[in-house]
Parts: structure tokens; sequence; C-alpha cells
């Protein structure tokens, strides 16, 4: 009897352990399911990478490109001797960021919002036995400058600012560059900028009638949403009207002053000008003013 009884204790301690252990397993396999679902809807967890440092602080200098230079040597003034030349960004994202650069010891910091990190150099004038060191900043929007420096042998000096990175303007070895600018009225677009270096070596802006789109760029072809005048000259009077744009048409936006005045061609090819006030509102002849987005179809409005 005593046997019997001992077997039915272990029995049912078997029992329990067994349905306990199956319980076990099926609230796991819930709690499993659980998790599952709610990293479908979350995503696995991810490291926060540290923000206090700025993309130009943590340059891998083994991806760097040519002519892009964390430091070097070269003779800019060509005077026979190397200068050594540096770049060093300091700060932190929250509070900004300030960039150096050191030539043979003399240091001088630039401006900048969003440094690259690297520099350039370059020779805008083969004939003046200079070469400038270009300084890149990305801006806070992709509104990318370039500011391009001198050593003369004892001070680093400006020469000028552009839009664009130095790596995309085009040198042509004749002190002149040119590069891609931002225009200031109408929509979003940019225009092929040209700037010469002076005989006191700083850049001078090469003015120009009327700034061109690149013709294949979608929003140089709009739609006429209403009627439009066009004028035959920028002076704005009323009875000089080259053409009218009507309701319906398709006309190409050939460029601006940068100013006030755009200019544009009718599918028949008459060129004609409209004004633009501030930034994008469009004055009529008669005086009517109207938003450039209910005058044209197909303007690019991008930040």
């Amino acid at each position: 009897m005593q046997f019997r009884h001992a077997s039915l204790i272990l029995f049912v301690v078997f029992l329990g352990t067994a349905v306990l252990t199956a319980i076990v397993v099926e609230r796991q396999h819930e709690l499993n399911e659980q998790r599952a679902a709610v990293l479908d809807d979350i995503g696995e967890p991810i490291d926060v990478p540290d923000t206090t440092q700025t993309p130009a602080q943590q340059i891998d200098p083994a991806t760097l490109q040519a002519n892009q230079y964390l430091s070097t040597t070269t003779d800019l003034n060509t005077d026979g001797v190397p200068d050594t030349i540096s770049i060093t960004v300091t700060g932190d994202s929250a509070e900004g960021t300030t960039t150096t650069i050191a030539i043979n010891g003399t240091s001088a910091v630039f401006p900048g919002t969003n440094p690259e990190g690297w520099f350039g150099i370059v020779d805008i004038n083969t004939a003046d036995h200079e070469k400038e060191i270009a300084v890149s900043d990305l801006g806070p929007s992709t509104d990318y400058t370039t500011g391009f420096y001198r050593f003369d042998g004892s001070s680093i000096q400006l020469v000028g600012t552009t839009q664009g990175r130095y790596e995309e303007i085009q040198f042509s070895g004749n002190g002149i560059l040119s590069t891609n600018t931002r225009a200031k009225i109408l929509q979003t677009w940019f225009y092929t900028d040209g700037f010469s270096l002076n005989t006191d070596h700083k850049l001078g802006h090469i003015d120009q009638h009327v700034y061109l789109i690149d013709p294949t760029t979608p929003s140089a072809h709009l739609t006429m949403l209403q009627d439009l005048s066009l004028y035959t000259d920028t002076t704005m009077t009323t009875d000089a009207i080259a053409t009218t744009l009507k309701k319906g048409d398709v006309v190409q936006f050939i460029g601006c002053d940068d100013v006030a005045w755009c200019e544009a061609k009718s599918s028949a090819g008459i060129l004609g000008w409209f004004y633009v006030e501030e930034y994008s509102t469009i004055v009529k002849p008669g005086g009517t003013k109207a938003p450039a987005g209910e005058v044209f179809e197909g303007l690019s409005q991008a930040d």
C-alpha cells in the first residue's frame, strides 16, 4: 500500500510539472508572438549615433578624392618654398562649428554653417603664378558656397566667394571661373554664373543682361494658366507689347536678370519680358498682380 501511495504521489507531481511546463511554454510562445508584432510596427532597436560631431569632423582621410585635402604641401606663390597647409573643424552640431586653415603656422578662421571639411588647391589665373585655396561650405539646405583664399607669404587673404562646390566649378586658367548660381526670383532654378580675377587679386562678378536657365530643365517649359502680355524690353512701356501668351499655351522660360525682369518665348518663337515683384508676384501691364503659381504651371518650388 505504501508503494502504491508513493507511486500515486510521484505521478501527480509529474503530471503537475508537465502541465506547468506546457503552460509556461505556451505563455512564452504568446509573448514571442506579441514581441514580433510590436517589432513589425516599430522595427528593431537601433544604436543612436553620437550627434555632437559634424560630418566634417567624422571624415575618413582614406575616402578623400582628387584635390581634397585635410593637409598638404605645395608652393602656393611660386617663391620656391613649399607651403604647408592644413584644415581643422572644431565645435559641435548644437553650438556650430569653426573652420580654420593654417599655412606655415599662420591661421585664419573661415565663415560657414556646414563645412565640407577639406580644401582644394586651384589656379584661377595661371599667368599670375599664384594658386588659391578653395574651401566649400554645404550651407543649411544644400546652398553650397566656396570661399577662395590666397597666401602672400605672411597672411591669408580672401579672394572672393561664389556659390557652388569647388569640385564642380569650372576653371579656365585665364582668370575666369564659372559656377552654378541659384536664382533669386520666380522659381527654384540655377544658371551659369561667371567671375573674373581682378588685378588686385579679388574675384569680381561678371554681370549679364539675362541669366539663362538650362533649356533641358523641365521648369524651363511652362503652361499658361491665364493670359500674360510680354513687353518688348524692360522699360515697362505699356504700348510696347511684343506678344500675349494665351491660357493653355506652352511657352519657354528663357531666364531673368535676377532682379525683376524675366524673359519668355512664345510657341511662335516671339521673345518678350514680364515683370516680377519681390520673389514671385507677376505684375501685368496695367498693374494687375498675380502669384506666379497662378500664371504658370510647371514652376519648380523646391527648397
